[in-house]
């Protein structure tokens, strides 16, 4: 695959990323969601906005100037990295969020793969440098989602009585 269509991929991976994460940001009304949400959204954004000025350095031939990009989410609450403790106590109508951790795993995963597999074919050791430093993000918030998700999974089940058979 040519550079530009690893660009392209990329962006388009960035881009229903962080499409996702802003639309539950909006929907959830769990204050703590919305803000994590929101974080992951604009985190998206920030790599979307990179690639596509890689994107476009690389197409008009100039030297790739690669961004230094900010964190805006730690999950460093050890309790429940994503909801808030109340969170738990509507669990049953929170078909939304659930699906958005669901969907926002295989989003992270298969971006994370996608990284690595073309860092190790770049031929600037910057890009490559910088599409591993993606790879590392989206497989830290893979494991964040997957987290939430294990932490709430059985209660979501149960509250909705998919368990019966």
């Amino acid at each position: 695959m040519e550079l530009l269509e690893v660009f392209k991929v990329a962006i388009r991976g960035e881009l229903e990323g962080r499409e996702l994460y802003l639309s539950a940001s909006e929907k959830t009304k769990d204050k703590k969601a919305k803000k994590v949400f929101r974080n992951l959204s604009e985190e998206e954004d920030s790599h979307l906005k990179a690639l596509q000025a890689l994107a476009k350095s690389y197409s008009l031939s100039e030297p790739l100037r690669i961004p230094e990009l900010k964190k805006l989410e730690s999950f460093d609450d050890a309790e429940s990295p994503i909801f808030s403790k109340e969170f738990k106590d509507t669990i049953k109508e929170k078909h939304f969020e659930i699906s958005t951790l669901s969907i926002g795993m295989k989003l992270e995963a298969e971006s994370a793969k996608f990284y690595r597999d073309f860092a190790s074919k770049a031929d600037n050791k910057e890009l490559s440098d910088f599409l591993l430093y993606l790879a590392d993000w989206e497989t830290d918030h893979y494991v964040k989602l997957k987290d939430q998700l294990s932490r709430i999974e059985d209660y979501y089940f149960t509250e909705n009585s998919l368990f019966r058979f």
